[in-house]
């Protein structure tokens, strides 16, 4: 009974002092802000610093909003978000417990086997921070970080419909690129951190949700090793490894791009949407920066990017070296979406995402940015192989490419002919 009593004590005693310091004691998070802004040098001119405005809780995390004096900026608060995040981070001889902490305990077992569990928990914890301004310059401070780790499920899958597929887990949620509203996207990042396994986890989606309804284009110029397991489903109506192939499918897709751009105008809608198609033709290329020399390739992935989304046509767009050449001014401003992996520099960054940060993502497989109203820091899927031979096995056709292309209906025989793709269009009773 004393043991009980004492060691309730004690643990009462720790949430007592963990709650004076993170509500006015001299080390909580607020304090430390302020004290990292002005080591930082993040004082005006007439020396006058941050000052609090409002703190907040949420479920995950903490808000912090500050009065900004004039002449600073958001970038310059930005580009130190590192020296907060690790600040914030810097071990203490106090942990921080919560009643919520305390609710948990069962005072009936080994209470102080308990409280050592909870202590190394909390000694575990890494806070995160996100930095924003929105006419005052605001703090998110997060217990919990990001999962290094987001497993490509059943799950995932049920998340998405229609034309959506999985983005990552974010700090506020799961996140999804909706390719009906954002119809292009470019992915870019150094090699071996996530872009071609995020291109994968697209591809699995979409012919998981819309096997009948999706087909491919797949160019894969790093030799074809990253897309040949699917370049037999019947989904897949082009598949390249080289530059000259590249063209050639390009063209088709092109080709086919103006024929229903013919049939849509001819019947009076204004996209496939309207006018009640089914069916999408994703344009996949995995490494952009290998046609970036070849004019024509160049013409028609600016064609696609500047009419595809009308006709139907999708563009996935994936380079590991992005610059001014290897991402076109016409495609880079058709491409709304942007999902960008870690790069080496801030000058790549700004080059996918108009804005630097990629270079500051952690190095950590699969961590990554994505592009909304604001960048949004997520980790995307991960897909293992054995996941995607279950999702294609049953579409697994191996016919000659000539046939296994050909199209299952016509607009009309005068329209086809001379072509060698014919997109399947529905008769609706708009039509």
């Amino acid at each position: 009974m004393i043991f009980e009593l004492t060691t309730t004590m004690f643990a009462g005693g720790l949430v007592g002092f963990s709650y004076y310091k993170m509500n006015g004691g001299p080390s909580n998070d607020h304090e430390k802000i302020v004290r990292i802004a002005r080591n930082c040098g993040l004082v005006n001119k007439e020396g006058k610093e941050i000052r609090i405005f409002r703190k907040s809780k949420k479920n995950n995390y903490t808000e912090y909003v500050y009065q900004m004096p004039q002449g600073l900026s958001e970038k310059q608060f930005l580009d130190k978000i590192n020296n907060f995040q690790d600040g914030l981070n810097i071990k203490k001889t106090t942990v921080e417990i919560s009643f919520e902490d305390l609710r948990k305990i069962n005072f009936r077992g080994d209470l102080f086997k308990q409280i050592k569990s909870i202590l190394k928990k909390k000694k575990k914890i890494r806070k995160e921070v996100e930095i924003e301004f929105d006419g005052m310059i605001m703090f998110r401070v997060y217990n919990e970080p990001l999962p290094t780790m987001v497993p490509f499920e059943n799950e995932l899958i049920r998340k998405c419909t229609g034309w959506e597929v999985p983005v990552g887990e974010g700090r506020r949620g799961f996140l999804k690129h909706n390719f009906e509203k954002k119809a292009h996207i470019i992915v870019a990042g150094t090699t071996d951190f996530g872009k071609s396994n995020w291109v994968n986890v697209t591809i699995n989606t979409l012919i998981k949700n819309k096997p009948n309804d999706v087909s491919f284009t797949l160019i894969d110029l790093k030799g074809g090793l990253e897309f040949s397991r699917y370049k037999n489903l019947k989904q897949v109506k082009g598949f390249a490894t080289n530059v000259e192939e590249a063209r050639d499918e390009l063209q088709n897709a092109v080709n086919e791009m103006d024929q229903v751009t013919e049939y849509l105008l001819e019947k009076g809608f204004s996209n496939v949407k309207d006018a009640g198609f089914k069916d999408r033709h994703f344009i996949v290329i995995d490494e952009a920066a290998d046609m970036a020399e070849d004019k024509e390739c160049q013409r028609l992935l600016k064609d696609i990017a500047r009419k595809g989304r009308a006709s139907g046509l999708r563009l996935i767009y994936t380079t590991q070296y992005p610059t001014t050449e290897t991402i076109s001014s016409q495609v880079k401003r058709n491409c709304i979406g942007r999902l960008s992996f870690v790069l080496d520099t801030t000058t790549a960054s700004n080059v996918v995402l108009d804005q630097g940060g990629a270079e500051q993502l952690p190095i950590i497989q699969g961590r990554a940015l994505y592009k909304d109203i604001k960048l949004i820091e997520v980790q995307t899927p991960y897909i293992k192989n054995d996941i995607i031979k279950e999702i294609i096995q049953p579409h697994i056709n191996i016919r000659p490419r000539k046939e296994r292309v050909e199209s299952n209906a016509e607009i009309g025989q005068e329209a086809t002919k001379g072509r060698k793709y014919t997109p399947v269009i529905e008769e609706t009773e708009l039509s």
